[in-house]
């Protein structure tokens, strides 16, 4: 019915920026989220902030797709989950890609123009490492903590619009949720590491091998410690310490029956994250 209604070079540019996966454009929401629920103001009055940001994250996202597949388009034919992708397959072509790319980048420079000058500064700096992420995998075990530093950077948006300076407290935010994505994108990794160890790619799941769950485990633990802090130092309630540790050993127990060796459990874990992120909202929003 889909491909009658869509023709179906639409759905493959829906496939290139992965609007089927919504996870991810949700997951690089988050952290602007989190940084506007932990602002003290009038929630109401944010509302069209949320939208600004809602807006610029699936923008920037979808961006960050195709760059990611333009670089990856060789390295993508030798891995079991990418090698179906539209550029992979050359359903599109790397011209389409990149007139497309352009498109999202006018969009998203539409929203950053909303912002004061010092905040779209901020948010232009953090081009080069939107850029140079996909190139990590080549270099450093470590390409999940370049996904990190660039999905936490709403954070330190809001902080610049919002008091003109990147406050210690968003600057916490931040390192929390450069430690979250660690997290969840070692877990998402965990389902390319046999390919991955097949063609030289590097990655934390190649890295910590077995001990992947404990170092996940740690992660989560300095994310959800920071944000405890955070709501407890907003709100001064006991409550709120209660809360998140209740949280925290919910976890511990949840995420012991994540399978490193199975790409279902790791993709399941993966996608799980966008509950964590809705958790995490509600906290800072309520502490």
């Amino acid at each position: 019915m889909l491909d009658i209604i869509v023709p179906k070079k639409i759905t493959y540019f829906f496939d290139l920026i992965r609007f089927d996966k919504p996870v991810g454009f949700m997951l690089l929401m988050w952290p602007c989220w989190f940084a506007l629920a932990y602002i003290p103001l009038n929630q109401v009055e944010l509302i069209h902030w949320y939208i600004y940001f809602a807006i610029g994250a699936f923008l920037m996202r979808s961006a960050g797709c195709i760059i990611n597949d333009l670089v990856d388009i060789n390295l993508d034919k030798n891995i079991e989950r990418t090698a179906l992708r539209p550029l992979t397959s050359k359903k599109i072509s790397i011209l389409e890609a990149v007139l497309l790319l352009f498109v999202l980048l006018f969009l998203s420079l539409i929203i950053l123009l909303q912002f004061q000058i010092n905040t779209i500064l901020i948010g232009l700096i953090s081009i080069p490492l939107v850029i140079f992420y996909p190139y990590m995998k080549r270099y450093t075990n470590w390409p999940q903590l370049c996904l990190g530093l660039v999905f936490s950077w709403g954070v330190l948006i809001v902080s610049m619009e919002f008091f003109n300076e990147i406050n210690l407290y968003f600057l916490l935010l931040y390192f929390a949720c450069v430690f979250w994505t660690l997290a969840y994108d070692t877990i998402y990794a965990y389902q390319d590491r046999e390919d991955d160890l097949k063609n030289n790619i590097k990655s934390t799941a190649v890295l910590f091998g077995s001990l992947g769950h404990k170092f996940v485990m740690i992660f989560y633990l300095i994310f959800f410690l920071i944000i405890g802090f955070l709501g407890y130092k907003s709100s001064g309630t006991i409550q709120s310490l209660a809360v998140i540790f209740l949280f925290i050993f919910a976890m511990i127990l949840y995420l012991n029956k994540w399978r490193l060796d199975s790409k279902n459990s790791s993709n399941y874990y993966f996608r799980f994250n966008n509950f964590i992120g809705l958790f995490c909202f509600l906290y800072l929003l309520i502490f």
